[in-house]
């Protein structure tokens, strides 16, 4: 019966989300209904969620997504995005390389929609080769999204970080192996068919364009760095990041304080706070409503094999959604039984990275759906390069999770 009650919330949460409402608002709606249906009283979820909201992890969740979108814009409207890509092509005589190196750079600075902004930059360093629509369309796509399952930006790692109870670093420790070979798969469909024209100039760049490329990167690496590395919280990595960033565009280039509101406006979005509050009041919800281990019990009597519960169900709700977000906070919470206590980080590789799969091939991704329109390319051309990309670097994911 449990499973009924939760199958139900999950499909109706699930369709509410092709509806293209709004995905916290749609969380709060469902962690409220769950709640009826495992008998907690509408006061007693409105307790829940009010001590989920004022959790430290959920404040500092919130503040991190909110100073990374802070982060990006405030490096587009500077200008130091426009000089990165300037002094790339100066210095790498291999376009193809930088037709790959854009996207997976401005990948590190996650948005919704984000591959829009890098399609420009592929067009133009692509104009030195014979190269079709679709195929531009899916390295802009692919190599934008080589990160997503181990750099600490993202919101879904952050997020599964929070749901979870570890630490970035240990995730990320466990998913290298997404990167590696969605690099390999990715270039392997995308550049041995690439011819060059002739007659293509190049501009070599000195010892100065190397100088101005490696300062429009320093901000975004020093936040790697300080995480990874130092172990800072990221609140604080991106808090004195930005203020540093900031103080050098208010010198530099002379930013008056109503264009730094008017870039505060703009670049925070309400949507995100909506989002973080619902996924975690949704899994607090499951937990506390007895959801969670009534699950469990039932997932472990029947027989059904972890693996395929870890796998499909990120996977199916990253193809319905295109949102990693969406498997993240949905699958998840559905699945920490499953994972064990101590968390079994192997097991919660392969769940993130079948869901992201899922998010890759998913038709109603953003980012997917702005590329194809950008380049006016041929769903059917793109996904016979993405369906078996995706395959392989699931494959990949299986492989590692049974060998190690």
């Amino acid at each position: 019966m449990s499973l009924i009650k939760v199958l139900a919330v999950f499909l109706i949460i699930i369709f509410l989300i092709t509806r293209r409402l709004n995905l916290g608002l749609i969380m709060l709606a469902g962690a409220f209904l769950l709640a009826l249906l495992f008998s907690v009283w509408p006061w007693e979820w409105l307790k829940i969620a009010f001590y989920s909201a004022i959790d430290y992890t959920t404040v500092t969740l919130i503040l991190s997504l909110v100073l990374i979108q802070f982060l990006e814009a405030t490096l587009r409207r500077s200008g130091l995005l426009e000089q990165m890509v300037t002094s790339l092509k100066k210095l790498v005589p291999e376009h193809r390389l930088v037709m790959a190196f854009l996207p997976a750079f401005l990948g590190f600075l996650p948005s919704a929609g984000g591959a829009l902004f890098s399609a420009p930059l592929v067009e133009e360093a692509s104009k030195d080769y014979e190269i079709s629509p679709s195929r531009k369309a899916f390295i802009n796509f692919w190599f934008r999204h080589i990160w997503e399952c181990i750099f600490p930006l993202y919101p879904g790692l952050i997020l599964a970080s929070s749901l979870l109870g570890v630490s970035l670093s240990s995730l990320v420790s466990h998913q290298w192996h997404y990167t590696i070979s969605a690099i390999i798969v990715g270039s392997l469909f995308a550049f041995p068919k690439i011819k060059s024209k002739e007659g293509g100039n190049w501009e070599k760049g000195n010892i100065k364009d190397l100088g101005k490329l490696l300062f429009t990167i320093l901000p975004v690496l020093v936040v790697l760095i300080l995480v990874l590395i130092f172990h800072v919280e990221l609140v604080l990595a991106l808090l004195s990041v930005l203020l540093l960033l900031w103080v050098w565009v208010a010198i530099s280039l002379k930013y008056k304080l109503p264009n730094f509101w008017d870039l505060v406006k703009k670049a925070f979005s309400i949507n995100t706070v909506f989002l973080v509050l619902g996924v975690i009041v949704f899994k607090d919800t499951m937990i506390k409503s007895g959801s969670v281990k009534e699950l469990s019990d039932f997932f472990f009597s029947s027989g059904v094999p972890s693996i395929l519960l870890v796998s499909f169900l990120p996977l199916f709700v990253g193809l319905l959604t295109g949102v990693t977000q969406a498997f993240v906070g949905v699958a998840f919470p559905l699945l920490l039984g499953i994972f064990g206590n101590p968390i079994n980080l192997s097991m919660v590789a392969l769940a993130y990275i079948s869901g992201f799969v899922g998010v890759l091939a998913s038709p109603v991704h953003l980012c997917l759906v702005l590329t194809r329109q950008y380049f006016k390319a041929d769903w059917g051309k793109i996904y016979s390069m993405l369906a078996p990309s995706s395959a392989l670097v699931l494959g990949v994911a299986f492989l590692v999770y049974t060998l190690f």
